[in-house]
């Protein structure tokens, strides 16, 4: 089941890809090893930022990106996602979170602070697991309902979400700040 997911990596990456052309810069919060991160950068050509509370990936993410020529384009801080203050308020066109919204302590919190350094008109992106699916049985993680996590965006001020499911337990929904 998880060399599934796993195969599901290059689709969601490609949708959060030719979701976020247009909009530059852009953060992906929570982002890991910062494999997205230098995806964009390359699919992209523009400056990605990638914010994690730990940056235990950060040294493998920052030789990929030497390797794929995208080392300029990329930066890695380490910050929690609901405290973004190395970032003033509208400097991002977008931001992205893939497979972090459960794992945040309040996604309420994080939303709200990435709709504060969101420009206006820029486009959240996330992607997780929903409520109820192989992935929560898998590893017994809480996640949310498309439901929960769209009312979510709504009460951090981010309108107009657009869902779709890339896999039976897998949502992408995208929002903008107006």
């Amino acid at each position: 089941m998880e060399t599934h997911y796993n195969e599901l990596e290059p689709n969601i990456y490609g949708k959060i890809a030719q979701t976020l052309q247009h909009v530059t810069p852009i953060l992906d919060a929570g982002c890991g090893d910062g494999r997205l991160v230098n995806f964009l950068a390359m699919k992209l050509g523009k400056k990605i930022f990638g914010v994690d509370v730990s940056d235990v990936g950060f040294e493998k993410a920052r030789r990929e990106a030497e390797l794929k020529n995208v080392s300029r384009m990329v930066e890695y801080v380490k910050a929690d996602a609901s405290h973004l203050d190395a970032f003033g308020d509208k400097f991002f066109g977008g931001v992205v979170s893939v497979y972090a919204l459960h794992e945040f302590e309040n996604p309420l919190v994080v939303l709200r602070e990435i709709r504060r350094v969101l420009k206006t008109g820029g486009t959240v992106v996330i992607a997780d697991f929903v409520k109820g699916g192989d992935a929560e049985r898998l590893w017994g993680e809480k996640y949310y309902t498309p439901t929960e996590i769209e009312s979510m965006l709504k009460n951090a001020g981010l309108k107009e979400p657009k869902i779709s499911f890339l896999y039976k337990d897998v949502i992408l929904i995208s929002a903008i700040k107006t």
